[in-house]
């Protein structure tokens, strides 16, 4: 049986640009934000998170999927791009924010996962290349059924 719940979401995440040797350059680049969204659940313990975000350069309505330990962030609007995290491994992707696009790499070094029907948490930590320039980065997604429901 797949369930369909509403969900509020706090999100959080912070980048480092690395230097040459590989090591934190500067000042962290630190997001944090809240969204409320759907949280799709299925039997096979496949979750589907569909929310919209804001930024400067408008809306994007973002997709995550979590299924057998790998994590897909799919971005479509103001950003576009589509991320596959599975740890240990780099998947190579276009990042889009109109009208420019940048080649994408993605090196998941670990994902971490506690997500059931009723919400919980998603944590990503991962290097990325983005037109040449290499971060270090976190992701960390909380989930929590919304105080909306009827």
């Amino acid at each position: 049986m797949t369930t369909v719940k509403e969900v509020s979401l706090k999100i959080e995440s912070v980048i480092e640009n690395l230097d040459p040797a590989g090591l934190p350059d500067g000042e962290a680049e630190r997001n944090q934000s809240l969204a409320e969204g759907y949280l799709k659940y299925t039997e096979g313990g496949e979750a589907i998170l569909m929310y919209r975000e804001e930024s400067e350069g408008g809306a994007a309505d973002s997709e995550i999927t979590v299924k057998d330990g790998a994590v897909t962030v799919k971005r479509m609007g103001a950003i576009e791009s589509t991320l596959y995290f599975k740890e240990g491994e780099t998947h190579n992707s276009v990042y889009s924010v109109p009208p420019y696009k940048f080649d994408a790499s993605v090196y998941t070094k670990r994902v971490r996962l506690d997500l059931t029907a009723d919400g919980g948490k998603i944590d990503l930590f991962y290097n990325m290349k983005i037109g040449g320039a290499e971060k270090n980065a976190r992701m960390k997604i909380w989930i929590s059924l919304s105080s909306n429901h009827s």
